[in-house]
């Protein structure tokens, strides 16, 4: 996959730079599991606005031929976080894991996942 398919959203906060720059060096960490991804849109979205300090959720979308892939905030390991960084390398780590449960081969399609986070 070609680094300029991922997509990086802000979702009720201002876009921030360093934080597209990090998940850009997480991609190449997810190895040959996306040889054959079409594209990565990661939405890293602010919630819980009321409390003193911000909490951060990501989640993200792999696209395959056959479907897309979604990596959701209710994984344990990718809770919300008041941290950009903490956040996204938790993402990450779910997704590395998500892809290897899967086994995503060359020859093999993921299964599609159509769910949405909660409003």
């Amino acid at each position: 996959m070609n680094l300029s398919s991922c997509r990086v959203s802000f979702v009720g906060m201002d876009a921030l730079e360093p934080a597209r720059a990090e998940v850009m060096a997480w991609l190449p960490r997810l190895g040959s599991a996306l040889d054959r991804a079409t594209g990565v849109h990661v939405f890293i979205e602010a919630i819980s606005q009321k409390r003193k300090e911000q909490l951060l959720r990501v989640r993200i979308d792999f696209s395959f031929p056959d479907g897309i892939l979604e990596i959701l905030h209710d994984d344990p390991k990718n809770a919300a976080h008041d941290d950009v960084f903490v956040a996204i390398r938790n993402a990450f780590r779910a997704a590395r894991l998500q892809l290897e449960l899967f086994k995503i081969q060359p020859d093999a399609v993921p299964p599609p996942v159509a769910r949405q986070l909660p409003v």
